[in-house]
């Protein structure tokens, strides 16, 4: 992920606190150039994120505003505004608020999910420098360069952190203070004051996690039925149907959270496990190669150290992490049914799956790069792209870029993979194909496979694996179908060519 820091400031660059920045961060030499750099095509197509530092006072405020008010049409990148406000008096602090937050609730109005905000307008006097405003053009103290460079590097450590996916929680003396047993419901810590405050805080911010794609699950010895009904009771924040796949028993807790893990298809690094008791962190952490995990023996400090942690935010909330929640119940709910029924051809007949293809385009083109980049099981290539890469293939005739999404008799389960096919005179290369894990093993797999074969005409097709850690599981499981037959490899690189045989062709029955 490239980044880009640019302003309408001098001297940015010129500081010793840059030289240990990452390759992957440039830095604008030129002085007041950011407007420039929003309008050059060939500039904004080198990077993933623009970071853009603007000092704002009185007098350029309105200029400020309008130069950057087209940015919302500016759709590949990621922009992100650092608004340092100089107020020089009371009257100051007014018109500049007003404006800004105007320009600003215009931007949410149009839900512009590219462009995000970050506000400095309680700086004291001794951030800015007078003398370095008028003859450096640099209206910083040069101390405050580390307080910008800091924020700075915080926002990018975020955007190229991967976030987890799943919180596991305890709930005594982690989602509230005391123990339910104990004190039943009435006696526990739970409060938007008081001794009960901080589980109170902690539990909104659960919530605001869940609502922007985080899933949550619960491991806890209690009684189940207690649980839901403190929840209720108490008017808690979270409730039942906040949580999937929940296991609130008194098995070991290693043993829940491996069954959770394997429920939802998901890695024990994407997962974190919050708990007040050392000695069960200590040992999920033994039983679960992996996993991530938060010590809230001191509630306060177990909650700065989780909201500070950069894999718990995200900068860019797609439709898609809004819908994910949903998206588990239904695997939650075929996960369920298959217990239940155990599998047939009748049980994956009866799913009446349905697979709808789209080209890549503008509305699911963060969705791609998304897959592209996130995707680790079942993705053959782990070829990562910036939008100007991805961008730049799609327009290359050679190349077919699909994503597709997937429903059945549950709902729909939103978009769930991609591929990207390379032309070659006779040859069809598969270059790409990802597919999220919530949706493996219904022989969706092989019905993309199908359905590449089927609609491109070639004489010959082959497919590309880059074995790594992250991929080597599932996929080489996948390849032993009799479809496939392995025709070189060195080192980590295979190639397979796929033949259409009466295996492959019987797979559009469940679909």
């Amino acid at each position: 992920m490239k980044n880009l820091i640019t302003s309408n400031i001098n001297l940015l660059h010129s500081n010793s606190i840059w030289r240990q920045k990452s390759h992957d961060i440039e830095i604008d030499k030129n002085y007041n150039n950011f407007f420039l750099v929003l309008n050059n095509q060939n500039i904004l197509k080198k990077y993933n994120n623009i970071h853009i530092i603007l000092h704002i006072d009185r007098n350029n405020c309105k200029e400020m505003i309008n130069k950057i008010k087209n940015i919302g049409k500016l759709k590949k990148n990621n922009f992100i505004l650092y608004f340092f406000i100089q107020n020089q008096s009371f009257n100051d602090s007014k018109i500049i608020q007003n404006l800004l937050y105007k320009f600003v609730l215009k931007f949410n109005e149009n839900k512009n999910s590219n462009i995000f905000f970050k506000f400095f307008d309680e700086l004291n006097d001794s951030f800015f420098d007078l003398r370095n405003r008028v003859f450096l053009k640099f209206p910083f103290n040069i101390k405050s360069l580390i307080f910008i460079k800091n924020k700075i590097l915080l926002n990018i450590k975020q955007i190229s952190s991967k976030p987890y996916k799943l919180i596991i929680l305890d709930c005594d003396n982690t989602l509230w203070g005391g123990v339910l047993d104990e004190d039943k419901y009435k006696g526990i810590n739970f409060a938007e004051d008081g001794n009960g405050q901080i589980f109170y805080e902690f539990q909104k911010e659960l919530k605001e996690l869940k609502n922007k794609g985080f899933l949550l699950s619960i491991s806890s010895k209690n009684t189940e039925k207690k649980v839901w009904e403190a929840m209720k009771k108490r008017k808690m924040i979270l409730n039942k149907e906040d949580f999937i796949s929940p296991k609130i028993n008194w098995m070991d807790k290693g043993i829940n959270i491996k069954k959770t893990l394997s429920d939802l298809s998901l890695r024990a690094k994407d997962a974190i496990f919050i708990d007040d008791n050392f000695i069960e962190l200590k040992k999920a952490s033994k039983q679960i190669n992996g996993i991530n995990t938060i010590n809230f023996n001191d509630p306060v400090k177990g909650f700065n150290i989780f909201k500070k942690d950069p894999r718990l935010q995200k900068i860019k909330v797609l439709k898609e992490d809004l819908k994910k929640y949903h998206q588990y119940k239904l695997k939650s709910q075929f996960e369920d049914q298959k217990k239940n029924e155990g599998i047939s051809i009748n049980f994956f007949k009866n799913l009446k799956q349905k697979i709808i293809f789209s080209k890549l385009n503008h509305k699911n083109f963060n969705r791609a790069i998304q897959l592209f980049n996130k995707t680790n099981q079942f993705n053959f290539s782990l070829n990562r792209y910036t939008n100007s890469q991805l961008e730049k293939i799609s327009k290359n005739k050679k190349f077919d870029i699909k994503l597709f999404e997937m429903k059945d008799k549950f709902g729909s389960h939103g978009i769930i993979g991609a591929f990207i096919l390379f032309k070659k005179k006779n040859n069809l290369e598969i270059k790409d194909l990802v597919i999220s894990c919530r949706v493996l093993f219904r022989y969706l797999e092989d019905y993309i496979i199908y359905y590449i074969l089927k609609n491109h005409k070639s004489h010959k097709y082959s497919i590309e694996y880059f074995k790594q850690n992250v991929n080597k599981h599932l996929i080489p499981e996948f390849l032993k179908k009799n479809y496939f037959t392995n025709i070189s490899g060195r080192k980590n690189k295979f190639t397979y060519t796929i033949e259409m045989n009466k295996e492959l062709e019987n797979v559009k029955k469940f679909f």
